[in-house]
């Protein structure tokens, strides 16, 4: 189970398997924020996309599994390569973490394509 916090996440886009390198050798393709509260998932990546959603705890498997909506604006494009075109677009994004810790990390579905997400917690949240 997630403790309810402020996170770090980390994207990394395979581009067919081979991770790909930016200018500075980083091999992370964006990073995000994230406060988990209540059940409710609430982020912001480093370009402005706005992603909100849930997760639950499912004590049966030990997973907890995360549901987020990224609306995507009219001409936008995904680091995976997804362009959202005249309309925009919403996607739903289904993430399943096998275990709650510091650090955490899954693959998740991005319109087709694999996402690598590493998840960090960074602190609680005020009281």
């Amino acid at each position: 189970m997630f403790d309810e916090g402020l996170y770090g996440l980390i994207f990394r886009d395979h581009h067919q398997g081979l991770p790909r390198c930016d200018a500075h050798g980083s091999y992370h393709d964006g990073d995000a924020l994230a406060i988990l509260r209540n059940g409710s998932v609430l982020g912001s990546d480093q370009w402005g996309g706005i992603f909100s959603g849930s997760y639950a705890f499912d004590p049966k498997t030990g997973r907890t599994r995360v549901r987020v909506r990224i609306v995507v604006p009219p001409e936008g494009e995904l680091i995976t390569g997804f362009a959202a075109g005249p309309d925009g677009a919403t996607i739903e994004i289904f993430a399943d973490f096998e275990q709650a810790m510091a650090h955490s990390s899954t693959t998740v579905d991005i319109a087709g394509q694999p996402l690598d997400v590493a998840l960090s917690f960074l602190g609680p949240l005020p009281n």
